[in-house]
């Protein structure tokens, strides 16, 4: 595949593209694929800096459901003249000023556009919440030397800052249009790493059903290793885990290094082994070749293994129970990955794509003409015409109150039962929808204030706005005010599980999803004006601990909009709304 097919699906998402300009488009764009993150405008609304004085920062994200944090820069070339150029190597030093930012200088002294995201992360870190840091550079040009040297010492800096025997891993990628090229075409496949790969082995038994074919053998531990260390994550591109890491709080990869160093003959019986997706097998003269790989369970095994010193321990006699699994049916395979899965708690939603709630969603959504993805993933399309499970589960679980719990992470609500079932169970796809677009309403006006930053003032009540947008706990907390605030704009009692967009309005040949957002955008700034004026930005933080003060807010701001005149988009807005 040539660079220009990923370009090409890049250059469709035009709506991306005219919120954000091509530049910062692309590098949300390319990032949003990197981390598999679909919702790109939420990502860009949170994730992006504004302003002139970003200490070198383009990007900053605080990734709570896979506790770390990603620290990005961007150059975007409209005039490169082959796939031979390189991107300048100075803007990926330029990360070292933003590295040192992380840890060093009075918060107070840090401009607004970076003060909330860097004081969130230093309070995460001091929690030890924070597991790996990820400095990125993307670009549309080469990869080159001259940069990977630049981002291995900008690594080591903070490496040393926070001491080299500190669990927490500090990693850095190069997205250069080769990188962001093999992201992209691996997306649809369940394997990334395509190598012919020599397995070594004394001894296998064979097992074969119609559809697949699969061998089970001992394999060496130290050849794991060298796979680890060769491919990294790549390793599990079909896992729904990925490996963990090896942190304090990561107690079972733990276990599983120091008894591959300690009990090194004992390993076998000690690991439970591991099981690799492959998409051929030959075996030629006591030799077994596979095409591709991927450890669909075993990944923690694999990578603590991985992780060791093996200077310190060659790990010689290490050995690892392994079944190696061929198969050519798609259903199938997926029926494979999610069944060697679901034996151990797993933090993803990919377990609820066959859930009977998320299939009854998804047809009323059918049903009214819009797109619901009941799977992860990143969506090319920059997610402006669609919804999936994970773009709506914060969301739904802010609107029924429990804001704390969407601040939490989307994980947070997939691995608790009941935290599913309250955002999910029983909601009809006109009420997802609603709330859905009500939320990126928000998201919609912190970008528009974050574009205006820069280009001209903010009056007052716009800088407000954005202070308390900027915070990283707001969003969802705001989501959680709409029932209660919508009451005197709809003039009629909000049931937070109900409330939706009426049967005709929902419908996409009436109203395209971009639509019904630019709908609630006014309903939003008016209730944001109010909320804004009764909060003081340094003081959210308390405020959301406190309940009564919370009550107070809702009754304080519920009585200002019952006072606020009638206008068009109001009207325009309950028309469009219905409560059931």
């Amino acid at each position: 595949m040539s660079a220009a097919t990923y370009l090409r699906s890049f250059k469709a998402a035009t709506n991306l593209i005219a919120k954000l300009g091509e530049a910062n488009a692309y590098m949300i764009w390319a990032i949003g694929l990197y981390l598999e993150e679909p919702d790109l405008e939420a990502l860009a609304s949170e994730a992006l800096t504004d302003g002139n004085d970003d200490k070198k920062v383009d990007f900053i994200y605080l990734d709570r459901d896979n506790r770390k944090l990603i620290v990005a820069q961007g150059y975007y070339s409209t005039n490169a003249r082959s796939l031979k150029d390189v991107a300048p190597a100075n803007k990926a030093s330029d990360l070292n000023t933003a590295s040192a930012w992380l840890f060093s200088g009075d918060i107070s002294t840090l401009p607004d556009n970076l003060k909330n995201a860097i004081s969130e992360f230093r309070k995460s870190f001091d929690l030890g919440e924070i597991e790996q840091i990820d400095f990125v550079y993307v670009h549309n040009l080469s990869e080159s030397v001259n940069v990977e040297r630049e981002l291995k010492t900008v690594a080591g800096h903070i490496k040393s800052a926070i001491g080299l025997n500190s669990p927490i891993s500090v990693t850095y990628k190069e997205l250069g249009w080769s990188t962001t090229q093999t992201l992209f075409a691996s997306q649809k496949s369940h394997i990334t790493v395509k190598d012919l790969i020599s397995v070594p082995y004394s001894e296998f038994l064979k097992q074969d059903a119609p559809g697949w074919q699969a061998f089970i053998l001992s394999v060496p531990g130290k050849w794991l290793h060298e796979l680890f260390a060769k491919h990294g994550e790549s390793l599990f591109s079909a896992n729904y885990r990925g490996f963990l890491g090896i942190t304090k709080r990561r107690t079972i990869n733990n276990a599983i290094r120091d008894s591959a160093e300690r009990f090194e003959q004992d390993f076998w019986v000690y690991n439970n082994g591991i099981t690799i997706l492959t998409n051929n097998i030959d075996i030629v003269r006591k030799t077994i070749t596979i095409s591709g790989i991927s450890v669909i369970n075993g990944a923690q095994t694999t990578g603590s293994l991985g992780s060791i010193d093996s200077l310190k321990h060659p790990m010689d006699d290490v050995k690892v129970l392994c079944r190696i699994i061929r198969c050519d049916d798609p259903a199938k395979i997926s029926s494979i990955v999610k069944y060697n899965n679901t034996q151990n708690a797993i933090t993803t939603w990919d377990q609820y794509s066959g859930d009977t709630e998320q299939i009854r969603i998804a047809e009323e959504f059918n049903q009214l003409g819009h797109t619901y993805i009941k799977k992860q993933g990143f969506r090319p399309g920059g997610n402006l015409d669609e919804i999936g499970i994970e773009d709506v589960a914060q969301s739904l679980i802010s609107f029924k109150g429990r804001y704390g719990d969407a601040n939490a992470g989307k994980n947070n609500i997939f691995i608790s039962p009941p935290l599913y079932k309250l955002a999910f169970e029983g909601k009809k796809a006109r009420h997802i929808l609603f709330v859905y677009c009500m939320a990126r309403a928000i998201d919609d006006r912190r970008l528009s204030l974050k574009n205006k930053v820069g280009v001209q003032p903010l009056i007052d009540i716009e800088q407000k706005q954005l202070n308390l947008l900027r915070n990283l706990r707001f969003k969802y907390f705001l989501i959680s005010l709409f029932p209660s605030m919508l009451e005197p704009i709809l003039d009629w009692p909000v049931d937070n599980d109900m409330v939706a967009f009426n049967p005709v309005a929902s419908k996409k040949e009436n109203h395209s999803i971009i639509s019904l957002v630019a709908l609630c955008v006014p309903i939003v700034n008016k209730i944001l004006s109010i909320v804004v004026s009764q909060i003081k930005p340094d003081r959210l933080n308390e405020l959301i601990q406190d309940e009564a003060e919370v009550k107070l807010l809702k009754n304080t701001a519920s009585a200002l909009l019952m006072d606020m005149e009638a206008t068009p988009s109001i009207e325009e807005f309950k028309k469009m709304v219905s409560a059931s």
